[in-house]
């Protein structure tokens, strides 16, 4: 059965080393590094976006003092910006405070080590395209996810495996085997199933039809090639509304950490007052032996669930970017041919 930490608490660190604690039998370092991998998607300072630093602190601090582990590195590609920078967001977000704890890596620039085939609806004719894995993560034998717990346009929620997508570095054309984007910030509009055309750009019946469904898709895709070892989601303030990048402070105090990272995912859906079946993406990634997506199949510690309940305030989209019984079908048959 899989066991999700819940943890209430203003102090991020403190919340985050009780909540670790309390899974700390679970968590098996097969050897070092560890990489620990936050929601850092803008440059500026951004408090209510990107994972609060103290949260990293003590992921940091307890494998340091409760694992003997000093090898760790923190990792993402920043996605948003003017220019977006990894190294510019954890300097302005007070990560560089904290270089005696990790050594900072920007995933962006890395290179590619395992690629996987992404579905692309966007286009009158069959398009074939490969999304490079950044090696870094690929090498790494320990992945921490950290995310911050905020709404999604067309998902409802960005969680711990949405937080993948910081990882991806380059796109391919399959067909001619030739590079087409590197860096974080341009190849992640791929995911989104219309090339490089980003989100901001399709218009919302796009975004709540068949680019929601290519998300989905391609992030279960990419959950397939990588998984965290680890989720440690920061709701310690929340975002609600337009997230992920302009919604509103939810002043929610949890931190939920688990060894199943689909667990973690599937227990902040019910704590943020949201239907699971909704989440398609989280749930079809449990369907397909990911990581625990039935709640009476995983064991809550520390907060009971029934007691912290707190519903979202979703996205403007949310109502029309429902999954529904026609897009599911899509969505389960678009997996079933990558499998």
């Amino acid at each position: 059965m899989a066991r999700v930490a819940i943890v209430r608490g203003n102090d991020p660190y403190e919340a985050t080393l009780e909540a670790l604690k309390l899974i700390t039998d679970e968590i098996q370092i097969p050897k070092p590094p560890i990489i620990l991998k936050p929601n850092l998607l803008l440059s500026k300072k951004a408090p209510l976006v990107v994972t609060n630093p103290k949260v990293c602190l003590a992921v940091a601090d307890f494998f340091r003092d409760e694992k003997q582990i000093f090898d760790i590195k923190i990792g993402e590609g920043t996605t948003g910006g003017a220019p977006p920078s990894t190294f510019k967001s954890m300097q302005n977000n007070d990560y560089f405070k904290y270089l005696d704890h990790w050594e900072p890596v920007d995933l962006s620039k890395d290179l590619p080590k395992k690629w996987f085939p992404i579905y692309s609806p966007g286009y009158s004719y069959e398009m074939h395209f490969n999304l490079g894995i950044s090696q870094s993560i690929c090498n790494c034998p320990y992945l921490v996810s950290i995310p911050k717990f905020k709404t999604h346009d067309v998902l409802g929620l960005t969680l711990s495996l949405k937080n993948l997508m910081g990882t991806l570095t380059t796109a391919q054309d399959v067909i001619f085997k030739k590079i087409i984007a590197r860096e974080t910030t341009n190849v992640c509009s791929y995911m989104h199933g219309f090339g490089n055309k980003k989100p901001d750009k399709l218009t919302d019946d796009e975004n709540v039809g068949p680019s929601k469904i290519a998300l989905a898709a391609n992030l279960i895709r990419l959950a397939k090639t990588v998984q965290p070892s680890l989720s440690v989601i920061d709701g310690i303030e929340a975002m609600e509304g337009n997230g992920p990048a302009h919604g509103t402070l939810k002043k929610l105090g949890l931190i939920i950490a688990s060894t199943d990272f689909i667990a973690a995912d599937t227990v902040a859906t019910h704590i943020a007052g949201m239907d699971p079946l909704h989440m398609q993406y989280i749930h079809q990634a449990g369907l397909l032996g990911l990581g625990e997506y039935r709640l009476g199949h995983i064991k809550i510690l520390g907060e009971p669930l029934n007691s912290i309940i707190t519903p979202f305030r979703p996205h403007r989209l949310y109502t029309r970017a429902k999954f529904t019984e026609d897009q599911i079908n899509i969505l389960s048959a678009t997996l079933a041919q990558n499998k």
